[in-house]
């Protein structure tokens, strides 16, 4: 998929906290995609976000980590800080859930296919990913949180399970290579006033579920999209 001088690799993590085990310093940085079933806690997370060009520190220039397949995996409480934040350190307490800044400002990723357990992604999860092309979402997702994929100039489409009842502000802002979206919930889901900000919604094409287009075009918030269809 990205060439010449690829390298993957698939690993299975039998016990949260172990992916370093499988994963040694000599391809941690090397590896451009990568595919990991089982649990995954803060530990994991740490070292995915190396891999993929950012640190607790700041930015690691010499991960190389494009495509992320999660499929499998599932995330789970515990394991070790992962990112800070202006309130300190982050953690992951909570399963099922893409934690906040999980991925923000991992400049290389550019495909990512989330674990299909994923009820919510938490806010600036994917934020400043500038590569980010692909981003595959699960049924069974609910809540999309503030600025998750705010800034991810790649992204030219974007697909939202039917399941998803709220995205929340900023949570697609400044996307601005967004030209359509894909919407699989018959009824609209909430949002709010700059959800989608700056993102041209006068040229966006918005398609909705059979029967549903009628419902999106009288919804105060989603009205403002201009090419309205049914699949």
């Amino acid at each position: 998929m990205f060439g010449i001088g690829s390298k993957k690799k698939e690993v299975t993590v039998e016990k949260a906290g172990s992916l370093h085990l499988m994963i040694d310093d000599n391809e941690k940085l090397t590896i451009t995609e990568l595919t990991i079933n089982g649990e995954i806690n803060g530990t994991d997370l740490l070292l995915l976000r190396e891999m993929a060009g950012y640190t607790v520190s700041g930015r690691h220039p010499n991960g190389a980590l494009k495509r992320l397949d999660l499929k499998n995996a599932k995330f789970v409480p515990g394991g070790q800080a992962y990112a800070k934040s202006a309130d300190g350190d982050c953690f992951i307490e909570e399963e099922d859930v893409i934690p906040v800044r999980a991925f923000r400002k991992c400049a290389n990723l550019q495909v990512v296919i989330l674990p299909e357990s994923t009820k919510e992604i938490g806010g600036h999860a994917f934020e400043r990913c500038v590569k980010l092309s692909s981003i595959n979402m699960p049924e069974g997702l609910l809540t999309i949180g503030s600025r998750a994929f705010r800034k991810c100039y790649e992204i030219k489409s974007i697909t939202i399970p039917s399941t998803v009842q709220t995205i929340e502000r900023e949570a697609f802002a400044e996307d601005e290579k967004v030209g359509k979206i894909y919407m699989m919930p018959p009824t609209p889901p909430a949002i709010s006033v700059n959800t989608f900000f700056a993102l041209g919604v006068n040229n966006v094409k918005l398609t909705v579920p059979a029967g549903s287009a009628e419902v999106y075009k009288k919804n105060i918030s989603w009205k403002k999209f201009k090419a309205i269809r049914e699949a």
